[in-house]
């Protein structure tokens, strides 16, 4: 007797047709003719060695063999089929991964996602960060949520809302009574930025600032750390107001010029269309899209 295993084909149409007790049944189930049927269980008894089934006119009947073999592998479609589900579902709600830039992630979606799971556990989410727009959706990544629109391929770009650039230092870094048009003054080798290097440029179109060098000063690899900077001393940042709430309410960051007028920065969310199909993704955007209106 053979050791190798069968077919699966072969051992497939064994059990539909020993359970069917008729090849004909069993063909209509597989959707093949009953002579192609007849041919995968000869083929399965040459393998085995053993006749399976008595053959009559319109129906046939298990030999021992046939019946012992069936009672040892009956299930094991149903297994697979199982098991195939299983997994399906398993990978069908894993947690849905959100891409943003650290400061946002940090300071804006984790305190307003945990207070949502404390409320009523809807959705599960799992945060990655970038410091750049170059997001890659063929991997995990399921959604992001970045400023500046670029080109996104066929993904789908949704507006969010427009956040607030505007100017950051320590208190007391700069003298008293200095304003927004002593650009010359404060602006030479002061600013700091990070890696959205059209911040400064945004701001000083939206005031009006002529002479002025958007791109000079220190640069960092993310808004976190230009913030921390900022906070030491460093120089001044531009940063996104609504990420800033706790920096402005504690006092360790102001705005040295309230005066002048905040520069638009929208963010948008982004996924590529098979991101519609996670079980997860209507109630996150709900969710983030009563989030933005309450701002």
């Amino acid at each position: 007797m053979a050791t190798r295993s069968p077919p699966l084909s072969s051992v497939r149409t064994f059990v539909v047709a020993a359970r069917a007790g008729s090849f004909m049944k069993a063909a209509d189930e597989l959707c093949v003719t009953p002579a192609a049927v007849s041919r995968s269980v000869r083929a399965l008894e040459d393998h085995l060695g053993c006749q399976l089934f008595h053959r009559g006119h319109r129906q046939v009947e298990l030999t021992e063999d046939g019946r012992f073999y069936l009672r040892e592998i009956g299930d094991a479609f149903e297994r697979i089929a199982l098991a195939t589900q299983n997994l399906a579902a398993r990978r069908t709600r894993r947690p849905l991964v959100v891409c943003a830039y650290p400061s946002f992630t940090i300071d804006w979606l984790i305190p307003r996602w945990s207070s949502q799971q404390l409320r009523e556990k809807t959705f599960d989410l799992r945060f990655v960060t970038t410091h750049t727009h170059d997001v890659d959706f063929s991997g995990d990544i399921d959604v992001a949520i970045l400023t500046d629109r670029a080109v996104y391929q066929k993904n789908v770009c949704e507006k969010l809302f427009i956040a607030d650039l505007v100017p950051v230092c320590s208190p007391n870094y700069l003298p008293p009574g200095t304003s927004a048009e002593d650009v010359e003054e404060w602006a030479d080798g002061l600013l700091i930025s990070d890696t959205r290097p059209n911040d400064w440029a945004r701001w000083a179109e939206a005031n009006g600032v002529r002479n002025f060098d958007p791109f000079r000063g220190r640069r960092f690899e993310s808004s976190p750390l230009m913030y921390q900077a900022a906070i030491a001393g460093m120089g001044i940042g531009i940063g996104i107001r609504e990420v800033l709430l706790r920096e402005f309410a504690t006092g360790s960051l102001i705005n040295p010029f309230p005066e002048t007028v905040p520069a638009p920065c929208p963010f948008y969310l982004i996924r590529p269309p098979s991101t519609e199909s996670h079980p997860d993704f209507a109630a996150f955007r709900a969710w983030i899209r009563r989030e933005v209106g309450a701002e």
